[in-house]
């Protein structure tokens, strides 16, 4: 028996530094790739998410229940990007708003 294991062995030595560089090398290129896929999403959905306007939005209440006066139920999602309602922020409610929480 333990000489079948040692011809086995002796007969599959020479390929197995091939199979270990090439399966080291793959499992290293495999981690880069989900590495930069994850990167990538990361930074896609990021730019989604900035495109939401509701936190400069006159409407918008940062009171975490009811966070928007005219849509409730979009505020702070991906339906509100182009929310029809949108109105800025003007700035002198802006900083009287400020001045109130500081």
């Amino acid at each position: 028996m333990f000489q079948l294991l040692q011809l086995i062995v002796t007969a599959i030595q020479p390929f197995l530094v091939p199979i270990c560089f090439v399966s080291a090398w793959s499992i290293i290129a495999l981690v880069t790739w989900s590495l930069w896929t994850a990167t990538r999403d990361t930074v896609t959905r990021t730019r989604e998410m900035h495109r939401i306007p509701c936190a400069n939005c006159q409407f918008f209440t940062s009171d975490y229940h009811l966070k928007c006066t005219v849509h409730p139920s979009d505020a702070l999602t991906e339906d509100a990007i182009n929310c029809p309602d949108y109105q800025p922020e003007n700035m002198s409610y802006r900083s009287t708003r400020e001045r109130m929480y500081r």
